[in-house]
């Protein structure tokens, strides 16, 4: 994915750092899996594992190996044959999956529509499904785990991840952001920092869903993540991981209070965030300075991408003008391509950038009801996540918000990162939810 994007310019650590780091986290993975006991578990820590190490060879697991495919990409669509014999088959019947199963469809239909199969249509296909196996994996996972055990192991699937990010930044190694030569993005060697920032939200995200470490533990996880993230310099996962931490940082606090004495509490917090949103306005006001400028009403960004000036392309790292290119080739397609699209993966024969935001690429790929059912998959989870009643209903609802916010800025179902993010997500929204019922409910 992002090898189509940059290549592969980003600088990988060296081999005496990368082999040995992912040699002990193998060794730490294999026990933690077999101590796991349970084959669900097992595949989506050994799957994220493996994609996380995968990711960080860059140089080498992102080249063409098998009929142009990487083998990241031959891996992916391993696990998710993998995937297949670890779920119940008989949860592929749950209602919530159908949303799924539509976009699914739709690919098939878009790609026929506009050629037949093509090796785009394999590779959503592929995504589609890996999404699908986690989800029902971590769902299975966490109604057979031992008091929630399942999340805590987890955590060690990102520790060969954050020893290269603090090693990197130990040893200088780091990445020129896309639109700022002089900011550096400390991203452990991997090569891009939008799939390694989605990597540290899910570890954030898994830390925020324990319930079984220690709290100062979990703590420390939770600000190592958040540290990470700022070291990586992504501006879009820093701003996505915002609603998670307030719902994260606010229920944490409130539990420790009285009923009585809540009301205080939330007003202590609102100040508190207050002072904090301050603070953090000063420490990154050079590198959200463009959104200022964009969202000051002096800047027309309604209009084809050839008429964007120079400093207009620059704004918001270019974002803007990349989504008017994709809207305006929409808008000349004919009225097949108005209703279902191009056909999957057709950004590829047009664009030299994806399009940084689902809802746009969809449009582009799948046409107005492509957009339709990608809100219809988010928004119907967002409402199995509000039907929750459990202690962790409000960290839950701000996962899912992030997420919304992390696909209006890049394209986190386009990456095999994003797809573990949100199949955790949405496991345990249906694990929560079953808890309510005796039995989880089928189509």
């Amino acid at each position: 994915m992002i090898s189509n994007e940059l290549g592969l310019q980003a600088p990988s650590l060296p081999a005496y750092l990368l082999y040995p780091i992912a040699l002990l986290s193998a060794l730490i993975m294999l026990y933690v899996m077999g101590r796991s006991r349970d084959r669900a578990a097992a595949f989506v820590m050994g799957a994220a594992w493996l994609r996380y190490v995968m990711s960080a060879f860059h140089t080498i697991t992102y080249r063409p190996l098998v009929a142009g495919m990487s083998a990241n990409a031959l891996a992916s669509m391993g696990m998710f044959l993998v995937g297949l014999l670890t779920i119940d088959w008989r949860h592929l019947a749950l209602r919530f999956l159908l949303p799924f199963y539509v976009l699914i469809v739709l690919a098939i239909v878009s790609a026929f529509a506009n050629g037949g199969v093509t090796p785009g249509l394999i590779t959503v296909i592929s995504k589609h499904g890996y999404l699908i196996v986690i989800l029902l994996s971590v769902f299975g996972a966490m109604r057979r785990a031992r008091a929630g055990d399942f999340m805590t192991s987890m955590l060690w699937a990102f520790l060969p991840t954050l020893i290269w990010q603090a090693l990197s930044v130990a040893m200088g190694i780091g990445k020129a952001t896309e639109t700022d030569a002089t900011a550096v993005s400390y991203i452990g060697g991997y090569n891009h920092e939008a799939a390694f920032s989605v990597i540290l939200a899910t570890c954030l995200t898994v830390a925020c869903f324990t319930t079984q470490l220690n709290k100062t533990v979990r703590l420390a996880i939770v600000l190592a993540c958040i540290a990470g993230i700022v070291l990586a310099n992504y501006r879009t996962t820093l701003v996505a991981v915002a609603p998670l931490l307030l719902m994260f940082f606010a229920f944490s606090s409130l539990r420790r209070f009285p009923l009585r004495d809540r009301p205080f509490v939330v007003s202590a917090l609102i100040v508190l965030l207050a002072i904090g949103l301050g603070f953090a306005s000063l420490l990154f006001a050079e590198r959200f300075q463009d959104l200022t400028v964009a969202t000051s009403g002096d800047v027309n960004f309604f209009k084809p991408a050839q008429y964007y000036t120079v400093e207009e392309s620059r704004l918001l790292s270019g974002r803007p003008r990349i989504w008017s290119a994709y809207i305006y080739a929409w808008l000349e397609g004919d009225l097949t391509e108005h209703v279902i699209g191009f056909g999957p993966e057709s950004w590829n024969d047009v664009f030299p950038l994806y399009a940084h935001n689902t809802l746009v690429n969809y449009l582009y790929e799948y046409g107005i009801i492509g957009v339709v059912v990608i809100l219809w998959v988010w928004f119907s989870m967002l409402a199995a996540a509000i039907r929750v009643r459990h202690p962790h209903a409000g960290v839950l609802i701000g996962a899912h918000l992030s997420f919304l916010v992390l696909n209006m800025s890049t394209m986190p179902m386009w990456m095999i990162e994003g797809n573990i993010l949100y199949g955790i997500i949405c496991g345990y929204t249906l694990y929560l939810l079953s808890l309510q019922k005796r039995a989880p409910a089928r189509a």
